[in-house]
């Protein structure tokens, strides 16, 4: 039995990694913003969905994972999973301007890139995980620059060893401190 959640910002590469690791486990994906559907409206001012009922949303999310022993959680949505029904938290990291990169590609508008950027590079996705279910639950992978096999095989010996991993990851140590003042600089014109 395996009850992965997986996490981080946008772009990280949380549905490819949950998506083999599923394959290699042969248990269910779960897409937590298919389960929750009928909750998310569109704030076209944040440029995001939000969920309109959040105490209906986690009955959902327990409903849908009942009758299931094994999972793989596909989210950024973390605060809605009950630390009862996961194992671990997989938290993925990206370097901040390979982020950056990807969400560019995808045609995101700029201050939503700079937000998520920015996110990353403080660890917000991290932080939240290590508060809702504890270091002891939380396995903390750099993704930069690996491939999906060699994600996936540090996941799963974490997970098989039971061996909880995090602070691995800090970006302000590598970052250019022009990257981050122009982050900065974006942000407040973001704001205005």
């Amino acid at each position: 039995m395996v009850r992965l959640l997986i996490t981080g910002s946008p772009g990280v590469g949380k549905t490819t990694v949950a998506t083999e690791l599923s394959r290699i486990f042969n248990t269910a994906l779960i897409d937590v913003n298919e389960v929750i559907r009928p909750l998310l409206k569109w704030d076209p001012r944040l440029l995001t969905n939000y969920v309109t009922d959040e105490k209906r949303a986690r009955e959902l999310i327990m409903r849908r994972l009942s009758d299931l022993g094994s999972y793989i959680i596909d989210t950024v949505a973390i605060n809605l999973i009950d630390k009862a029904l996961i194992d671990w938290c997989i938290v993925l990291r990206l370097n901040p301007t390979e982020l950056m990169r990807r969400l560019i590609t995808r045609n995101w508008p700029r201050c939503k890139v700079i937000e998520n950027v920015l996110a990353e590079v403080v660890g917000s996705s991290l932080s939240m995980a290590i508060d809702l279910f504890g270091k002891d639950k939380v396995i903390e992978v750099d993704t930069t620059g690996k491939s999906v096999q060699e994600i996936v095989k540090y996941v799963i010996d974490h997970v098989l060893k039971g061996d909880p991993i995090n602070g691995v990851v800090d970006w302000l140590d590598i970052l250019d401190t022009g990257f981050l003042v122009g982050l900065d600089k974006e942000l407040d014109e973001c704001s205005t």
